[in-house]
């Protein structure tokens, strides 16, 4: 089985797609896509093909271990 990733080329950060950053945060993709929507996720770093919102999985990771209400807050 193939696990492509996308990876910035310029800094070798990992990039995550709507999909990605609902999975990784136990959540849908429209959950998501509204949470971005009403500016509670990271920004996007950039867009693939000019539509795809892109996020630093970083950012992400670090977004979900301290929002509110996130199951791994107090999990450390």
């Amino acid at each position: 089985m193939i696990t492509p990733i996308i990876t910035d080329q310029a800094t070798g950060r990992v990039l995550w797609r709507v999909i990605d950053c609902a999975t990784y945060c136990g959540i849908g993709p429209r959950t998501w896509a509204n949470y971005h929507a009403g500016g509670r996720t990271p920004q996007p770093v950039a867009h693939l093909d000019g539509r795809t919102p892109l996020w630093d999985a970083e950012e992400v990771k670090a977004w979900h271990a301290n929002r509110p209400g996130s199951p791994i807050k107090g999990a450390r």
